[in-house]
């Protein structure tokens, strides 16, 4: 049986959504560019919400994940 589609569209925008709300969570001074590259990232998350459904916001998102997340996970180099 396949699912409803509402439901296909709630799963592939989950983690978009989860990391817009980590970014407007994040202080400014995690992002290396500050304040300037944490709107940027802002912007560049709504992108990605918009483009999931079409799975290219997927790349958006493994951006933010490795250029912010990472960077301030425990034990990486600063």
């Amino acid at each position: 049986m396949t699912p409803p589609l509402w439901l296909v569209i709630i799963g592939l925008e989950f983690p978009a959504m989860i990391a817009m709300l980590d970014c407007l969570q994040r202080p400014a001074d995690h992002f290396e560019g500050g304040a300037p590259d944490r709107t940027a990232w802002i912007r560049w998350l709504v992108v990605a919400i918009l483009l999931v459904p079409v799975l290219i916001g997927y790349g958006i998102l493994l951006g933010y994940y490795y250029v912010v997340i990472r960077r301030n996970a425990p034990g990486s180099p600063r």
